[in-house]
């Protein structure tokens, strides 16, 4: 059923909008308490819009919730803010905040609490310190911080992706690929994946924007790769593969390239390794969002090759993108070295862009017949023979038997040389990072790892080079975003007036 009602705007007109009911996603029946038109309210969510409808006297006969005209709107936008009331431990009240006005609606605990998980990923709420406490730091960089969260009523741990408001602003294109990666999580977190880091709701506050996401804390991909002595087994491996592919479907069913797939974006939630999910989505993109913001994006070693041959703003590409890096990090896991090993960033980057791998060099030891299948149907250059995520689950690299780890030869082991370091650099972790002539590199996040057979003994290092012209600092392992820790702490954590 289609009614007309008064739209509040930014800019305070009212005009009269068509409701489309049938695509109501969430309806809750809330109370409005000021003396002039108080009573009843039905508050309506969509897409884009809430509604908010009075309970009318056909509603009272016929006990219909979709007759009465609403008699007024919120466009769901960068200018909407939602604040909650609290009376001790229980919510009391939803204001909404636009265009200077407020217009507060009253309900219970119970019903204000439902209605802000509905909220959580759709509308920015204000007042972040009334919901959370921010107690340490993991990870910062040039434009975020990302604090560890306490929630102040179920105690439960939270991550929050503190985004610094103004330096977002002097970026080029910063804040449209702050909306897009919003979006993007959006997206995946509605109907939620066992493999996809998920966001839980969003806040304003003065100077900062927080993306509060689930806690991983089993750490990244990289970080328990840099604590073991020895590779993964060849089942383990295949445990994490399975997650990653699985995770990659479910993004590409909806359309989306990850574009920054690597060790650091893989987190698991907890020290089971079948508790993988992919993060960071800083630089996510639709396949139909032409032109893409930052066509030539990811991280030199893993990102695809067709993207680096990109010399147009105008450049296409697919989700298969994402499966090339994620072949290259299976090559890492079964090999212990670098895809493009040259030390030098222009050489690896012109190595990475070439894309001339040849598995034979390696013997069955090192890598088997399946192995090395696998991995070309997801490092062929030419992304039009790359596999799907969907199809690589089928392989026979998953399934078969023969490819199972036996226990470990020690005295093979033994006589197992190990050659000489390779560097694997890569760029700054700025979420908005781009390919350019004008670019710094902040810093080389260079892994030694060691080339080795199977059940090969692993040597792992990490070096950090600064650039002194820079003025970013270095976000940690465990990497969710980047910034100044402080500023977003006190924030947070500030009294109330």
């Amino acid at each position: 059923m289609r009614q007309k009602s008064q739209t509040v705007h930014e800019d305070a007109e009212r005009k009269l909008k068509t409701v489309d009911y049938d695509l109501c996603k969430y309806r809750c029946l809330l109370t409005k308490k000021k003396f002039i038109g108080r009573g009843l309210r039905y508050l309506y969510l969509f897409k884009n819009l809430i509604c908010i409808g009075k309970v009318s006297l056909y509603f009272e006969i016929f006990k219909s919730p979709y007759v009465q005209i609403p008699e007024r709107q919120f466009r769901i936008n960068s200018e909407l803010r939602i604040k909650w009331t609290y009376s001790k431990t229980k919510l009391n009240s939803i204001i909404f905040q636009v265009s200077g006005q407020q217009y507060e609606y009253h309900g219970t605990n119970e019903q204000l609490r439902e209605l802000k998980q509905k909220f959580a990923l759709y509308v920015f709420q204000v007042q972040i310190q009334d919901e959370y406490s921010a107690e340490s730091v993991l990870g910062r960089g040039s434009y975020a911080t990302v604090l560890e969260l306490t929630n102040l009523f179920t105690k439960k741990q939270y991550a929050a992706k503190c985004i610094d408001q103004q330096r977002i602003n002097e970026k080029k294109n910063g804040q449209k690929q702050l909306q897009q990666e919003i979006e993007t999580m959006r997206i995946l977190s509605e109907q939620k994946h066992d493999n996809i880091l998920l966001l839980h709701e969003l806040y304003i506050g003065n100077q900062n924007y927080y993306l509060v996401m689930e806690m991983a804390k089993g750490g990244s991909l990289l970080s328990l790769m840099k604590k073991r002595q020895t590779l993964f087994s060849r089942s383990d491996i295949k445990l994490i593969m399975k997650q990653l592919l699985e995770g990659l479907m479910f993004i590409h069913h909806h359309n989306i390239m990850h574009r920054d797939l690597k060790p650091e974006n893989i987190l698991f939630m907890n020290k089971d390794l079948e508790s993988l999910v992919i993060a960071d989505f800083g630089l996510a993109q639709s396949v139909d969002s032409h032109p893409y913001t930052y066509p030539k994006c990811g991280t030199p070693g893993f990102v695809a090759p067709e993207i680096l041959e990109q010399d147009s703003d105008l450049a296409r590409y697919t989700v298969s993108c994402d499966i090339f890096s994620a072949g290259v990090i299976l090559y890492v896991l079964l090999i212990g070295e670098p895809l493009f090993e040259k030390k030098d960033r222009k050489e690896q980057l012109e190595l990475n862009r070439k894309c001339e791998i040849n598995l034979s060099k390696f013997s069955s030891d090192q890598l088997d017949d399946l192995e090395k299948d696998i991995l070309m149907k997801m490092l062929s250059k030419n992304p039009d023979f790359r596999w799907s995520a969907d199809n690589l689950l089928k392989h026979k690299f998953f399934v078969s038997q023969d490819s199972i780890e036996q226990e470990v030869d020690f005295y093979k082991l033994n006589n197992i040389s190990i050659l000489k370091k390779q560097q694997m650099p890569t760029f700054s972790k700025n979420p908005f990072m781009q390919f350019g002539k004008n670019i710094s590199l902040v810093r080389d996040h260079a892994l030694t790892l060691s080339l080795r057979q199977r059940n090969c003994t692993l040597v792992m290092q990490t070096n950090l080079r600064f650039d002194k012209s820079s003025q970013e600092q270095l976000i940690t392992e465990q990497v969710y975003g980047m910034g100044s820790f402080n500023q977003q702490k006190d924030e947070i954590n500030q009294t109330n007036p």
